[in-house]
């Protein structure tokens, strides 16, 4: 435990967030000593802070840059997102109450500095949604796409059709640009398959074929450089060229998950009732254009907005039997639950989050391929060696395999697993640097053998690095054996580990 709220303070803003807040850490620290000076204990500071920190959470999630550009309704999205991504949170009036209690008595700080110049829209919020008996979550009628009890008129899904078209036009053109074309060509050969070629331009199947991996890439894909999604990036780097309207729609989007579901029956003309697949979930969805017995039969899976009624991009759909729908699911649990090794407890939107790629890749091994498991077997019964020591690993080692990583291709995320790897072997055993690069360069060649059925080549390492051969050898054993290290190993997998594993034979 940290040894008061203001190294939390400091850590968070140090350490947690990659991107300027619209609430700066002066603000902050400048409040809780205020408090502190009224005579609040660390306790009660921590907890004013954890509710602050909760906020902040949510203004990271939309990119919002400006406390005053809040509209009261927003604020009831604001609970909602909490009780959906906020572990222990509830949106239940205590909770909700004490959170908007924090949060006006900061605003209120803030308007006698004059940081902000009114609190009415946050006074009319938290009265009108804690103010009673009971938390009354705000109707929004505006523009955003919300829920609501009837399918979209053609007007209004006229309207945000053209929006969402201009969107699109502008994050094609983005990530067109040269700076991601390294981002571009991962994300065509993980979406392919390392098996499979990307297709001639012929017209249905290649246009289905752009439509799927634009989804795949805006939603799914994590970037090179910060493992952010695209539509992420694309949300923080262009937000100010952006309109209000443009704004609420990304804000929306960035709230999609990936959901696999079936049907399990009609409402009514416009509404289907729907089923997670993985967590028995039930939502409704507007009718699409299938008869009822036709989606009996089928297994859906895509962006939905969570919580929400509305269909987001592309969805696929594919009519299989009960019985392939059966192992697909097996396939999936097993695949969850090597990620369970790597994130210990981790939910399926996590683990969507993560791997949705390997689930449609899964799917189409299963329709395709003559295979009879997809996922190995081996990793899911293996024991590891306990790491139970807390020594610092050499720093020295780790600041220079972060730097060259990236020069072999590898992401933000690779470099955190690596790093992860190279900290659990300083804890099994004492390790000895006589000279950083060697040990460097044993790291990546590791983690490459690891994640790749190839590797990468030692010699273009050492020679990197200015070290032996013999030496990254040396290392790469020793680390191979005190982890007992194995290819596809699940503590060290990373995305392109996962979709090679399911292709090897």
């Amino acid at each position: 435990m940290m040894k008061n709220v203001y190294e939390e303070v400091r850590v968070y803003y140090e350490q947690e967030t990659t991107q300027e807040l619209a609430i700066s850490r002066d603000w902050v620290e400048g409040y809780l000593r205020q408090k502190a000076w009224q005579g609040s204990s660390d306790d009660e500071l921590r907890e004013v802070w954890r509710y602050l920190k909760m906020f902040l959470a949510y203004l990271e999630h939309v990119n919002a840059d400006c406390l005053e550009e809040i509209s009261y309704q927003e604020y009831s999205r604001v609970i909602e997102w909490l009780a959906d991504h906020i572990k222990g949170f509830k949106a239940t009036l205590k909770p909700v109450r004490s959170f908007f209690n924090v949060l006006l008595e900061f605003y209120r700080y803030l308007a006698l500095k004059k940081i902000v110049a009114d609190t009415t829209e946050l006074e009319q919020a938290a009265q009108e949604i804690a103010g009673g008996n009971k938390v009354k979550l705000i109707d929004d009628n505006s523009f955003m796409l919300r829920r609501s009890s009837s399918v979209l008129s053609e007007e209004f899904a006229g309207v945000v059709g053209e929006i969402v078209e201009g969107l699109m036009l502008k994050l094609g053109s983005f990530f067109q640009k040269k700076e991601f074309n390294d981002d571009f060509q991962r994300a065509l050969f993980l979406f392919a398959g390392p098996l499979n070629p990307i297709p001639e331009p012929e017209p249905d199947e290649f246009s289905m074929f752009w439509q799927e991996f634009w989804d795949y890439f805006l939603f799914d894909y994590r970037l090179l450089a910060n493992d952010e999604t695209p539509m992420k990036q694309f949300a923080v780097t262009c937000r100010k060229e952006l309109s209000a309207e443009e704004r609420e729609v990304i804000a929306d989007l960035l709230n999609t998950e990936f959901t696999v579901f079936t049907v399990s029956r009609v409402i009514n003309p416009e509404w289907i009732e729907c089923v997670n697949l993985f967590t028995e979930e039930i939502f409704r969805l507007p009718h699409p254009e299938f008869d009822y017995k036709g989606m009996k039969q089928m297994l859906f899976f895509g962006h939905i907005f969570s919580r929400d009624t509305v269909l987001v991009n592309c969805i696929t759909s594919i009519k299989l039997s009960p019985n392939l729908c059966r192992r697909i699911k097996e396939e999936a649990q097993r695949q969850k639950a090597i990620f369970d090794i790597q994130q210990p407890g981790a939910t399926w939107k996590e683990f969507f989050n993560r791997h949705a790629l390997a689930f449609r890749h899964t799917v189409d091994i299963l329709l395709n391929m003559a295979k009879v498991n997809v996922t190995p077997f081996d990793q899911m019964e293996r024991t590891f060696p306990i790491i139970a020591q807390n020594r610092e690993p050499n720093e020295a080692v780790t600041k220079l395999f972060v730097k060259i990583m990236p020069e072999y291709g590898f992401s933000k995320h690779d470099q955190d697993l690596a790093m992860r790897l190279w900290y659990d072997y300083c804890q099994v055993t004492v390790v000895t640097v006589r000279k950083a690069g060697a040990w460097a360069a044993a790291v990546i060649y590791s983690f490459a053998q690891i994640n790749s059925p190839q590797g990468i080549s030692v010699e273009q390492l050492a020679a990197d690095l200015d070290v032996s051969t013999s030496s990254v050898y040396a290392n790469r054993d020793k680390i191979f054996k005190s982890l007992e290290l194995a290819k596809y190993d699940p503590r060290y997998l990373s995305a392109e580990g996962l979709i090679y594993s399911l292709f090897t034979p």
